[in-house]
């Protein structure tokens, strides 16, 4: 072998091993962390988690959901960024993203990370957590819940 392909081995040696390590630590991190912090630091009260609920959906589905709630209405822009930042929180990104119909209040983005293992499929690719966003005008908040891998109820 000559010296060239030694260096260029070696090098991708080493980011192959980097790349293991960084899902190894968003494994480990995400394990250790919940929705309730990624909405601590996104200025998301949190109002319920429906992960002890006999009766939820989501329960019955194996799904682990928090819900919480920002004062006032958030803009589309903001709607899209909040659950950017909360997937960013979680070790991820989103993968799909869905704006409603004009005039209607809600959003729901999908968003994957490595560091949780129950994954889905939706129109092809993996998503393991969801952030649903809606304003509840009688209230004058916005609520969001956030779920792994999907909500199944109604928000």
């Amino acid at each position: 072998m000559t010296k060239k392909f030694k260096c260029v081995a070696a090098a991708a040696a080493l980011l192959w091993a980097v790349v293991l390590i960084q899902i190894i630590v968003t494994r480990f991190f995400v394990s250790h962390t919940d929705f309730t912090q990624a909405f601590a630091r996104n200025s998301v009260s949190v109002s319920s988690s429906q992960e002890a609920s006999a009766d939820s959906k989501n329960e019955k589905q194996g799904n682990v959901c928090t819900e919480g709630v920002v004062a006032g209405k958030l803009s589309r822009d903001q709607q899209e960024a909040l659950a950017e930042d909360l997937f960013n929180s979680m070790g991820g990104g989103t993968v799909l993203s869905g704006r409603s119909t004009f005039g209607s209040d809600y959003f729901v983005a999908y968003g994957y990370t490595n560091g949780i293992k129950k994954v889905k499929k939706i129109n092809g690719k993996n998503i393991n957590m969801t952030v649903a966003v809606s304003y509840d005008e009688t209230e004058d908040v916005t609520r969001v819940v956030m779920g792994t891998p999907l909500v199944n109820s109604d928000f």
